[in-house]
């Protein structure tokens, strides 16, 4: 008797969504075929590696939170390995915490201190980010998909249509007839036969216009705008695999100033970066384009200014010229609406499905956890609606929480940076159906809660706090579930109440930084030099 033929899944992206779900799917008994525009998806892997010019965010700073490395170790112990074999840090956020906040974990974790509140349990030895840059983790995925049975990767076609055939069941019910998707056309004029078409073309993927233009118009996108614009560089500190200074926000170095941030992201093989985060409409800190002015502006922060210094290893050396990231908005798009998908045999994953402001660092680790998501619902059952019912539902109720809280940062960030415009309530997404159940707390909304930014303040003073909010920032607890728990709340306020705040952090005014910035560039007794943006 033959063996039935493996199901037949086209991948639409070769970022790290995409590979991570082709690895995933084909170690599931499935044949892959992974297929990006971009021609350099195909190169051999190098690690460290050159970001391609199809995921330009890779130019940026990343960080891959303890979920992200907690997910890797569970489904694809390899691909850790692999990671910190090509030179992925391990920040071991216990190790990195202020003293004061180690000697009180240890103490309420010691033999006698009595029982941890169920909001502060988990195992702290599970709180370790990588710090790495997104190209060396791309190239690492990208080298597993390639020595994968089952996974064959096609470089430098896009997909300019999808393949429908007679439509079929909405799903489980048989609620009405929708398109089915059976395959892509690649711009070579071939066509690709599939029975599942996952889509992980980041958030420039046109697969929701190609839908709508083979009769499956998917529901309208949630998108906030994150009110921001980024810049970033990366340095290497020639041999030094010491941190230049102590860690004071997670996994970062750095502050939100007077109407813009820095941050220094400590990654792999003796790099790092360095980001700014300013206001989108502030026309003059778009001189932090240039990299002198950059330069500058970094070393005009302390402590930041110190990872910029010579060490006894040997200098600092930029990696690149400064990239800038903007337009940036948190977004949810849904294929699925009153329990009726927009199209049979489709799913969407990465930033294709879901986004949040790059500033938590969420991305990535949201993106790897969607594409396990997938993996989850497509070996759950064959029925395509059920698969398209099952991914959507766990999208709403294990990551529409984190937009949510996103877009409540990004809010509360703007007040501050904007103070002469009221705070903009965050724009709720929408709400889930039945096929999609709303957090398992989505009723602590009634109850007092206390704000992410509330929260990080308390965590420099209680252990208890930090360790709970520590796994907040790493996914390991969700939002509702933390900020409305009575018991956390009476604890960030005892802080709050004791009158104790953290020493500020120094830096200058965003009219001293903008001098210290066009100081860089002017010539000697002359007027700021204006050089080509980038």
């Amino acid at each position: 008797m033959s063996r039935p033929a493996a199901e037949r899944v086209v991948v639409v992206g070769a970022g790290a969504a995409g590979l991570l779900a082709a690895v995933l799917l084909a170690r599931a008994g499935r044949r892959v075929l992974v297929v990006d525009r971009d021609p350099a998806a195909a190169d051999p892997p190098a690690a460290p590696a050159e970001p391609r010019a199809g995921v330009p965010q890779a130019r940026h700073s990343h960080a891959f939170l303890a979920r992200f490395r907690g997910l890797l170790a569970a489904r694809a112990p390899d691909l850790l390995d692999a990671l910190l074999a090509a030179g992925a840090r391990e920040i071991r956020l216990t190790e990195t915490a202020p003293p004061q906040i180690r000697a009180g974990l240890a103490a309420a974790r010691a033999d006698g201190a009595g029982p941890v509140p169920r909001w502060a349990s988990g195992d702290p030895a599970e709180l370790v980010v990588l710090g790495a840059r997104r190209a060396l983790v791309d190239a690492v995925l990208r080298a597993a998909a390639l020595a994968e049975p089952g996974v064959t990767l096609r470089a430098g076609l896009g997909v300019p249509a999808v393949v429908t055939a007679p439509g079929g069941a909405a799903g489980p019910a048989g609620a009405g007839q929708v398109p089915w998707v059976r395959g892509v056309r690649l711009d070579d004029g071939s066509t690709v036969e599939a029975d599942l078409v996952v889509d992980a073309g980041g958030r420039r993927s046109p697969m929701r216009e190609l839908l709508a233009a083979a009769g499956a118009p998917p529901p309208p996108e949630l998108a906030v705008p994150c009110g921001i614009t980024y810049y970033s560089r990366f340095y290497a500190r020639a041999g030094d695999r010491a941190l230049a200074t102590a860690l004071n926000r997670g996994h970062t170095v750095g502050a939100s100033f007077d109407r813009y941030s820095c941050l220094v992201f400590p990654a792999d093989n003796d790099t790092f970066s360095v980001t700014f985060g300013v206001l989108p409409e502030d026309a003059e800190l778009r001189v932090l384009r240039h990299d002198a002015a950059f330069d500058a502006a970094v070393r005009s922060i302390d402590p930041v200014a110190r990872w910029l210094e010579d060490g006894p290893a040997g200098p600092v050396t930029p990696l690149g010229p400064v990239a800038a990231m903007a337009g940036l908005s948190n977004r949810f798009r849904p294929w699925v609406t009153d329990g009726r998908p927009a199209a049979l045999g489709a799913l969407s994953i990465g930033d294709a499905a879901l986004i949040t402001n790059p500033a938590h660092t969420r991305g990535t680790t949201l993106a790897a956890l969607a594409a396990a998501w997938l993996v989850d619902a497509v070996t759950a059952t064959d029925d395509p609606g059920e698969r398209a019912l099952r991914l959507d539902s766990t999208l709403r109720a294990e990551g529409l929480p984190w937009l949510r809280d996103s877009c409540e940062q990004d809010a509360a960030r703007l007040a501050r940076w904007r103070p002469a415009e009221p705070e903009p309530a965050p724009s709720a997404p929408p709400a889930p159906t039945s096929s999609a159940p709303a957090p398992r707390a989505a009723d602590a909304a009634s109850r007092e809660r206390v704000t992410n930014g509330e929260a990080f303040l308390a965590s420099g003073r209680d252990p208890l706090v930090w360790h709970a909010f520590t796994r907040l920032q790493n996914l390991l607890a969700t939002p509702a579930d933390l900020l409305a728990d009575p018991a956390f709340v009476a604890r960030v306020r005892a802080v709050q109440a004791s009158g104790w705040r953290p020493d500020p952090v120094p830096g200058p005014s965003r009219d001293e930084l903008l001098a210290t910035a066009h100081a860089a560039l002017a010539p000697a007794g002359g007027a700021p030099a204006v050089g080509p943006a980038r």
